[in-house]
């Protein structure tokens, strides 16, 4: 990212480049160069991705909603330090994510292409709100996001952001790392090799882009996968000797997607997730095997009648909590 002005910021995701433009309620504090102690506002415009490597994979039937939090995940920090007064040393950690599609149409790529450009345009508006102020500088920051493509609303969502001291970072990283390793009896792998799963079960195309393995499936619907991380695909990198956020956001999509298919049958190429909520509880480290379990709920409709299935999902490593979410998986017609 590259800052353009005191307002305006660049980003680019895949071969779309857009546009974070700064919206203050008041000038009055930017005049004297003094960090916010108020809610900010902000509008990220520009191209939905073609030729992005995990995104742009699939059958191609929607466009990945995963793009909003990919995007806000970007600038999360970016907004911390430039706008708020948080010091640079203190690296932002996003701890949840909540997503609902408002209007699954605006998702359809024949949809959301079919523009005078034959482009897609997404333009999000965020909000940013400092948590957990202390000596005027926030500890967190609190998004709320409204996106739309083509000028339609389409989907509106929140995340939380924590800013950790460097110290207390290290400190937990390594302690995180200590006390996964430290209870051999906590032990939690698979018992042979593991196999990707067919990647048109989870939406994609690509098998560098699979993160899930072949399941295990229990009498009462519930599913059990691994999250495949030693996977060499430059989008799932590690992030501070952590897994991803990418990686593990993904490993919750197509898990979704997969127990909706073996469950009810639906088709994974026409499915998405219609919602999601994604709570981090810790990290993930990457040499050590990861469950994913997913437990899905009664079949039922959306408002328009489109089969919908609700899954309940835990990813753990070594029995400990990594991640907790509940999506709702929508077939379209």
């Amino acid at each position: 990212m590259t800052v353009e002005s005191a307002a305006t910021a660049e980003l680019a995701l895949g071969n779309g480049t857009r546009h974070l433009i700064h919206c203050p309620p008041s000038w009055d504090h930017y005049l004297l160069d003094a960090p916010s102690v108020g809610e900010e506002h902000f509008v990220l415009a520009g191209e939905l991705p073609r030729t992005h490597p995990l995104f742009n994979d699939g059958p191609g039937h929607f466009h990945d909603a995963q793009i909003v939090t990919e995007t806000i995940r970007e600038i999360g920090e970016f907004v911390g330090h430039r706008y708020f007064g948080v010091p640079q040393d203190r690296p932002g950690l996003f701890y949840g994510f909540n997503l609902r599609l408002t209007e699954l149409r605006a998702w359809r790529t024949d949809w959301a292409d079919a523009t005078d450009s034959g482009t897609a345009r997404m333009t999000t508006g965020i909000t940013a709100k400092p948590a957990n102020a202390m000596n005027g500088v926030p500890r967190g920051l609190d998004f709320h996001i409204d996106v739309k493509i083509n000028d339609m609303p389409c989907c509106t969502g929140t995340a939380g952001l924590v800013f950790l001291m460097p110290q207390l970072h290290r400190n937990h990283l390594a302690h995180n790392r200590q006390a996964l390793r430290a209870a051999p009896e906590l032990d939690d792998a698979p018992d042979g090799a593991l196999r990707p799963v067919d990647p048109a079960e989870v939406g994609r195309s690509a098998v560098s882009n699979v993160v899930v393995s072949e399941p295990s499936e229990s009498s009462r619907g519930r599913l059990t996968t691994w999250v495949l991380t030693d996977n060499p695909n430059p989008v799932f990198a590690p992030e501070g000797g952590h897994l991803s956020g990418t990686h593990l956001l993904e490993s919750v999509r197509q898990t979704s997607l997969l127990a909706a298919g073996r469950a009810f049958g639906l088709a994974p190429a026409r499915s998405t997730l219609a919602s999601s909520e994604v709570h981090f509880r810790s990290y993930a480290e990457p040499g050590l095997p990861l469950r994913c379990t997913a437990v899905p709920g009664a079949l039922g409709r959306d408002e328009y009648g489109r089969p919908a299935v609700p899954v309940t999902l835990t990813v753990t490593q070594r029995r400990r909590a990594v991640a907790e979410a509940r999506t709702t998986v929508v077939q379209d017609f």
